[in-house]
């Protein structure tokens, strides 16, 4: 019997332990089976043992390549796998033991979703089964009204009912929208739809009693079971959490920058003309959400309610000072504050005033899509020249245009490439004023 030494050091070994350790955690990674919904599946020990004995061929033809093989006693790896997978399928089982456990009692929570349904399909959808299948807590069922398919009723009282849902989706901060609909009923799902297009919150269709058995394979991971994605969110968290980082970074620089010019404008207008320094209006930003923002007053009027009258071109209610400031852009520079309280971003879609948003809202279709980011300081739209009135309503649906195609579109690179824009063609566009 070979002594220790003539097959390898201990580090060798825990080294070599380690690739392999490495190998199956990326591929189970790749595989989605470190979802909690996996846990509870029965085929997921067969997975594991499957990846693991992978991941041991790797090993082993690694060791070949690099003909190493004689350095390592067969006995050991052999060993070492069958502890290994006796190991995990051990940890496995007392993981799936501990979940639904923690399921009776309650113990675990989903993400917050709301229900939208015939209350057949909702009744076949309990609290637990939730859950268990796809990963959710219910936090509202909104059962649609038993009238006559096509008829007026129909559609007046199932409006109502999405409206309830909306609100309460938006007072309890849902992150999906669930619909148990039969999947023949198209009227509906497309009344559904429309309503629902105002949420920057993916929706997603629940499979019916009559076509859950032709699913077999998931069209869409949310747990284990297949669902169809109506809907997706603008951003992911990954994407949310880089932007949010570029946003903190630069308004933080950009505001530092920004004092002392802040400080000589503050006092050309206090010198002008009598009134605020700061301009504060309603408008609306995230999911629709209403917050205050600030602008250095550029006008002899405060206007904030239902009834706006927009800038025009040689407008009498703008100051001389005003009129510098709103061409260069230098009345938005308060905004950084409202980017670094999170009600707006550096890069989005310009927000309006309440009242025109009632306005266009009414009479555009895509127009509540630009809720699902944050409004910006700066956006696709205004850099593309697309800035000051909106006398035509024309111009309005080429900006949401912009719009939409910035959010299908957006990368960091893309927020970068319009704040340089910002400061060579927006800033010195001839059309605001």
């Amino acid at each position: 019997m070979l002594a220790f030494n003539e097959v390898g050091s201990l580090s060798e070994y825990l080294g070599e332990g380690g690739d392999a350790g490495l190998f199956f955690v990326l591929l189970m990674n790749s595989l989605g089976l470190y979802r909690a919904s996996i846990l509870l599946s029965r085929g997921q020990l067969r997975a594991v043992a499957g990846g693991w004995l992978m991941a041991m061929a790797a090993l082993v033809g690694f060791l070949f390549l690099l003909k190493s093989t004689a350095y390592y006693s067969r006995g050991g790896l052999i060993t070492f796998a069958l502890l290994g997978v006796a190991f995990l399928l051990g940890w496995r089982v007392i993981l799936a033991a501990q979940l639904r456990n923690a399921l009776a009692e309650g113990q675990v929570n989903g993400r917050r979703v709301i229900l939208i349904g015939d209350e057949a399909e909702l009744a076949r959808h309990s609290p637990r089964d939730l859950l268990m299948n796809y990963g959710a807590h219910d936090i509202g069922r909104f059962p649609l009204s038993r009238c006559d398919p096509g008829g007026a009723e129909l559609f007046s009282r199932d409006s109502e009912i999405i409206t309830n849902a909306i609100r309460a989706a938006r007072t309890h901060e849902a992150e999906k929208v669930l619909i148990a609909i039969s999947w023949n009923d198209e009227q509906r799902r497309k009344l559904i739809c429309e309503r629902l297009r105002i949420l920057p919150v993916p929706i997603f269709l629940l499979p019916d009693r009559s076509s859950e058995t032709l699913l077999t394979q998931p069209l869409m991971n949310m747990g284990r079971s297949a669902v169809i994605q109506l809907q997706r969110a603008a951003l992911s968290r990954v994407e949310l959490f880089v932007k949010r980082g570029f946003d903190l970074i630069l308004a933080t620089l950009g505001g530092i920058l920004a004092l002392p010019l802040l400080l000589i404008v503050a006092i050309l207008i206090k010198l002008e003309s009598a009134g605020p320094l700061i301009f504060k209006q309603r408008r609306r930003g995230f999911n629709g959400r209403e917050f205050t923002i600030y602008k250095l007053r550029t006008m002899t009027v405060l206007e904030d309610g239902p009834n706006i009258r927009q800038a025009e071109r040689n407008d009498v209610r703008i100051t001389r000072v005003g009129s510098v400031l709103r061409r260069t852009s230098i009345d938005e520079v308060p905004q950084l504050l409202n980017v670094l309280l999170g009600d707006m971003s550096l890069v989005g879609p310009r927000p309006h005033a309440v009242a025109h948003d009632d306005q266009y809202s009414a009479c555009i279709g895509d127009y509540a899509f630009r809720n699902h980011v944050k409004p910006g300081l700066t956006g696709w739209a205004q850099v593309n020249g697309l800035r000051g009135e909106t006398a035509q309503i024309e111009l309005m649906k080429r900006r949401v245009d912009y719009d939409v195609w910035y959010i299908n579109n957006w990368s960091l690179w893309l927020d970068i490439l319009i704040v340089a824009r910002t400061f060579f063609t927006a800033v010195w566009a001839k059309n605001a004023y």
